[in-house]
């Protein structure tokens, strides 16, 4: 398995999660396993103006370009994030925008890269992986239905997370 990419949408229990799934993950890997944390890259917010300021000057932002560069290269992507408001997080949902409108095929940082959905969340958690699937999907990636959840009131069953973690790995084997 190779270029295998844990991407964390905010710091704090999401990010913590990330590193958790790495750490296990690491134990029989035989790639590159790396997590991204969305925060440390200062997207700014996507507007169409923006968008096509960015486009007359023929340049987007360095930030917009590493994001859009580490998706691309990844085989298979581990999503973390909350829920918001019932659903996505702004930043997700940013990040998405960016790298669509930022490629020369905007499904080509998603198209049929394998995908795990987790979060560790305040809410349940399964609005957002509800929501997020189908945007995903939208987006031409191959979605597992598994998906990992952590919330305050449910710290997640460890017997749970290996099985989940070690079923999408083998799946990237095959």
């Amino acid at each position: 398995m190779k270029n295998l990419l844990i991407i964390s949408s905010t710091k704090n229990t999401n990010l913590d999660l990330s590193y958790e799934i790495k750490k296990y993950l690491d134990n029989f890997s035989d790639g590159e396993i790396s997590v991204l944390s969305l925060e440390e890259y200062d997207l700014p917010l996507y507007t169409p103006t923006l968008e096509e300021k960015f486009k007359q000057n023929n340049s987007f932002p360095d930030t917009i370009e590493r994001v859009k560069k580490i998706l691309i290269n990844s085989r298979a992507i581990i999503w973390c994030s909350p829920e918001y408001n019932g659903g996505i997080s702004p930043i997700v949902t940013n990040t998405i925008a960016w790298i669509s409108r930022a490629t020369e095929d905007w499904r080509e940082a998603f198209k049929d890269k394998k995908i795990l959905i987790c979060s560790s969340s305040g809410g349940n958690g399964k609005n957002f992986i509800k929501g997020f699937r189908i945007q995903l999907d939208y987006l031409g990636s191959n979605v597992s239905e598994d998906y990992i959840i952590r919330t305050k009131k449910n710290g997640g069953d460890k017997d749970n997370f290996e099985q989940i973690l070690t079923k999408f790995y083998e799946q990237l084997n095959n």
